[in-house]
């Protein structure tokens, strides 16, 4: 009984979060600001472990509730006694019109159609970025550029932007190579090539396959908008950390009212140094103290969640693992 009160204290949670959360995702911002991976891993998390609650609840309705048979006989019996074995509130269940296997499918149905989206979706990034890279290799050379080598294009004003690494990586424009001062140039560098390094781009396609179909929710809409501005914050973090601050901020001022002129080049997929004005965080960051309550109730949500999925999920392994066979 008691993991049906939790289940539906955490369904109400869910609920209230999924309406709720963007208030407190923007409260939590001045403790996120200071840890962008760590941001970004739990931003992603609410979709995914939301998701797991409705998957939990489903399969706990599978429990409750009785339906009329629509399997084989010897099928459908084996299943009756493997609901049976791990159903932790006893016999009594309530009859209704919905066959039970609807509930155990509809995770595994919606599960595998978004796995199929994201495949398709995949497709159509890769065909993209292999035309940015053909385009690439036709308008930019290699160049060694603060003992890196990236990709120089002519013109293009200030451009600056990266694509996964077997696309081509970190390219730059000629023309901001000669605007940049030499410690603003390698926090360019720098911040690009953070992107290349921990995956950014990657985790921009699991936002664009998982989260933004769904961002009529306003939990994931916010998240949908929150992971890219935290994924810039991150490749600051790795500038700041090589070139410093001033050269950092430098660069996003003389980038940032120009970079919309040449961000075509990229294509759809490309990840660019500009965009929301960071530089007051740069220099000026908010305390953090306001974020605390607000980062320690989305911890709390996770959290909650977690256990959620993981008692449900643990008693149908179980049962499983002692010996629920197909005849």
């Amino acid at each position: 009984m008691s993991l049906l009160i939790g289940g539906a204290c955490v369904a109400a949670l869910a609920f209230v979060l999924a309406w709720a959360g963007p208030a407190l995702v923007r409260s939590a911002a001045p403790v996120l600001m200071r840890v962008p991976r760590v941001a970004v891993f739990a931003l992603l998390s609410l979709p995914m472990l939301s998701w797991a609650v409705v998957t939990a609840l489903s399969l706990m309705a599978a429990w409750l509730l009785k339906g009329p048979d629509v399997l084989p006989m010897p099928i459908g019996d084996v299943c009756q006694r493997c609901l049976i074995a791990a159903n932790p509130f006893g016999g009594a269940q309530i009859d209704t019109l919905i066959p039970v296997v609807l509930f155990l499918l509809l995770p595994l149905a919606v599960t595998l159609g978004f796995l199929i989206r994201g495949g398709l979706l995949a497709r159509r990034r890769h065909r993209e970025n292999a035309e940015t890279a053909r385009l690439l290799g036709q308008e930019a050379a290699d160049v060694e550029v603060a003992g890196r080598t990236v990709k120089i294009v002519s013109g293009h004003r200030h451009l600056a932007f990266s694509l996964p690494r077997r696309y081509g990586g970190v390219v730059l424009s000629e023309d901001l190579c000669s605007a940049l001062e030499p410690g603003e140039l390698t926090a360019v560098l720098e911040h690009e090539r953070a992107h290349v390094d921990q995956g950014h781009h990657a985790i921009m396609a699991l936002v664009e396959a998982f989260v933004r179909p769904l961002r009529f929710i306003p939990l994931f809409a916010e998240v949908a908008a929150s992971v890219p501005l935290y994924l810039e914050i991150a490749a600051d973090d790795r500038a700041r950390k090589v070139a410093g601050t001033p050269a950092l901020a430098g660069a996003l001022l003389k980038i940032g009212p120009q970079v919309r002129e040449g961000g075509h080049l990229g294509g759809s997929y490309a990840l660019n140094i500009a965009g929301p004005d960071r530089v007051r965080q740069l220099v000026a960051p908010v305390r953090m103290s306001p974020g605390l309550l607000p980062t320690a109730a989305l911890s709390s949500a996770l959290t909650a969640f977690c256990v959620l999925f993981s008692s449900v999920i643990a008693t149908y392994v179980g049962v499983l693992l002692t010996g629920c066979t197909l005849p």
